[in-house]
Formats: structure tokens, sequence, C-alpha cells
């Protein structure tokens, strides 16, 4: 599906990436997938498979050969007869096994196929990863822009007043420090955001010379409706492939029965044209041809200490190995998804929190600010209001990034369509 979907907006990409500076997630991730080494590998292991689900019969294609040969005396009378001839074959041989090798390379074929949408969702999951890290670094660069430019404010007007005698020396040096301490922390912002954005653009398989800009804002990741999971959407891809692995044990122990019990029938026609000089003058040669059937039936089976019967036990010990192995991956799952939803849950519940902080948090810094105009507050209760704001901003977009890797986990976990939990409002 991944595959299909990255087709099909691939040209799109390519002209935002030629032409623009913004790319969406949408976009990254369909990029990413048609460029990625990691898919291209994953599709031949999956191509070899499907020949060999395709070709899985072929045990029972009839083996065919051709011959001629001669005899030719080299000592005796010069009139001793010398013969060639041309001969030919054809065998074939059935048997129950035939069955279990056709749907053993069914079952590895559609185990591989579980493997390969696994390798498309972890590359999807490793570029919503990213773009979500950026999108908070860039979202936290903003807050410290503004914070900066508050610090700024604040100390152009400081200077003006103390230049108008209307502030102390003590003031002004007060916002001074605090506007040039901002300016260190944007920098090292501004930095990491470059950083991981280069790793950004390496995962996508882009040149770090290509201006980008993303395309989005955290907050639509991190949704505040409530999030819920039917019993028909818990299952995983560890689920899914214990269970193509219990069908497979299935089929083995099946298959040790057939190779215990079963016949093995062959057919094989041979034909045999023969000339013998100088009797015959090459003409109306002996022809012989030959049709047989056999049957060969095991008796190894039945003898319980047999090593084909050894083979069968063996074979049923591997699948109750793997029956327990899916029924406690069900109850850990199950577990699993609870605890996430409890997460998100709790996560959507803290957003709100700090939703309303953010609001308390300016305006007690709008009503500050507004004293320490009136000369009613000082500079430290000013200060400190303002980084209550900033605390609180930052709080707020760490609190959406988390929630937004916890919707993300759970849609992984559970094999969703990346985005169908944090499109739910």
């Amino acid at each position: 599906m991944k595959k299909i979907f990255a087709a099909t907006l691939i040209s799109f990409s390519l002209v935002n990436f030629l032409c623009a500076k913004s790319i969406s997630l949408d976009e990254a991730v369909s990029f990413a997938l048609e460029h990625n080494v990691s898919v291209e590998r994953n599709e031949i292991t999956l191509s070899s498979l499907e020949r060999s689900k395709n070709h899985s019969w072929n045990s029972a294609s009839p083996s065919i050969s051709v011959g001629a040969g001669a005899t030719i005396p080299t000592t005796g009378e010069s009139n001793y007869d010398y013969t060639y001839n041309v001969n030919a074959s054809v065998s074939v041989s059935l048997s129950a096994n035939l069955y279990t090798q056709i749907r053993a390379a069914k079952i590895n074929y559609e185990l591989g196929k579980i493997t390969f949408d696994e390798a498309l969702r972890a590359v999807e999951l490793s570029v919503r990863q990213s773009f979500y890290a950026l999108l908070y670094e860039r979202e936290n660069i903003a807050l410290q822009e503004s914070n900066l430019s508050l610090a700024k404010s604040q100390y152009n007007t400081n200077l003006a007043k103390y230049n108008q005698g209307r502030l102390s020396e003590l003031d002004v040096l007060s916002a001074e420090v605090n506007y040039k301490a901002a300016e260190p922390t944007l920098e090292n912002a501004k930095a990491n955001y470059q950083n991981d954005l280069d790793s950004f653009k390496q995962l996508l398989g882009l040149s770090l010379d290509e201006d980008l800009e993303l395309s989005g804002e955290l907050s639509d990741a991190a949704p505040l409706s409530e999030i819920s999971v039917s019993d028909s959407e818990i299952s995983s891809p560890e689920i899914l492939t214990l269970e193509k692995k219990i069908e497979s044990a299935k089929n083995s122990v099946l298959d040790k029965r057939f190779s215990a019990y079963s016949p093995t029938i062959t057919a094989r026609w041979q034909w045999q044209d023969v000339w013998t000089k100088p009797d015959s003058n090459g003409e109306n040669p002996k022809q012989s041809s030959s049709l047989s059937l056999s049957a060969t039936i095991p008796l190894d089976g039945v003898l319980p200490w047999s090593q084909k019967n050894d083979a069968i036990d063996s074979a049923k010990d591997s699948l109750r190995d793997l029956e327990l192995q899916l029924s406690d991956a069900k109850l850990t799952l199950s577990r699993n998804v609870a605890s996430s939803l409890r997460t998100i849950k709790q996560g959507q519940a803290a957003v709100r929190s700090k939703e309303a902080n953010v609001r308390l948090a300016r305006r007690s810094y709008t009503m500050t600010q507004e004293a320490y105009n009136r000369g009613t507050k000082d500079l430290l209760s000013l200060q400190n209001a303002q980084g209550s704001l900033l605390s609180a901003q930052q709080s707020l977009r760490s609190e959406q990034f988390s929630l937004a890797k916890s919707i993300l986990a759970l849609e992984n976990t559970l094999a969703l369509p990346f985005g169908s939990l944090s499109s739910s409002d």
C-alpha cells in the first residue's frame, strides 16, 4: 500500500523539491519510500520469494532426456554389424509432499510481504519522527526569537528611560544582561535545528545544500479529541508473523507425516530406435518403447522410534511453542495498547493544562508589563513574568511533541496507517 501511495505522489514531490522550498509530511514520506536503499533491498527479497511461490510446483515437472549412441567395431571381420540409435525418456514422480511444498512457498511469500511492509513502515516512522522533532525545534526557535525580541524591547525602553533620568543604571544593566543572555540560547537552538535538518535531508536522500522548509504545525499531530482502538484493530506485525509461522509449522507437521506414510508414484516412458549396418541398410529401424509405473510406500512411519516419527514429534513441539508465543504476544499487545491509550489520555490532559498555563502566563506578563510601565512593579518582576511565559510556552510545545510521539508509537504498534489516529478530530 505504501509503495502505491509513493508512486502516485512522487511526481508531485519531485516538482516541489525542484521548484519550492516547502515540503509537507506526506511529500517527505513518499519521497523517502521511493529512494530509501533498505526499501529497494527488501523489494529484491520479496521478488525472489514471489518467484519461488510461482514455481513451487516445479518438483512435479517431468524429467525429459534425449540421447543418441553408436557402436562401431574396431576388430574382427569387416562385415561385422555396427549400430546406432536414438532414444528419449520422460519420467514423472508425484508424492503428497508436493502439496506441502507449494503451501510452504506461499506462506514464505506471505511472511516476506509482512517483512516488506515492516520495512516500509520503519522508513515512514523514521521520517515522521524526524519531521515532528524538527517542527518542535522550529517552534522553539520562534519562542526564543519572541523572547529575545521582548528582552531587546525592554532594554531599549529602559535605556530611553535612563537617558531621561527616569530609571536607575542598575535597571538598564539588568535589562541588558537579560537581553544578551537570550542571544546564545537562540543561536544554540538554530544550530541544533540545522544539524537535525541535515540529518532529515540525508534520510530523504537529498543534498545537504537543498533549501528546505517544513510545512505544518506540531499541534496538528497532537489532537485533543478522544482516541480509542476497536478490538478488530488490536493486532500487530508480530502477531501476524507468529500466525503465519504457526501456519507454516502446521504445514511442516503435515509434510513430515506425508514423508513418513504417503506413497510416491513414478511414471516413466522410454522410446528407442536402433539401426544396424550393413544388414538393415539404414532402413526399418528396430523400434522399442515402454511405459512403467511404480509406487513406493515408506514403512518407517509404522515404527514409533523411527527417525521420521521423531521428525513428526519435533514438528509438533515447534508448533506448540509457537502457539504459546502467540498467546503471550496477544496478552502483551493488549496490555501495551491499554497502557498507550492511558498515556495518550494523560498527555492530552497535560496539553490542555499547559494551554491554560500559557494563557495565564501571558495574562500575567501583560498585567505585569502594564504595572511596570506605571511604576508599580520593578524590572525583576517583569523579567520573572517574561520567563514564566517562555517556560509555559516551551512546556506546552514539549507536551505536544510527547503526545505526537505517543500517538505515532501506538499507530506503529498496531500497524495502523500513520496519521489515522492523529486525524481523529
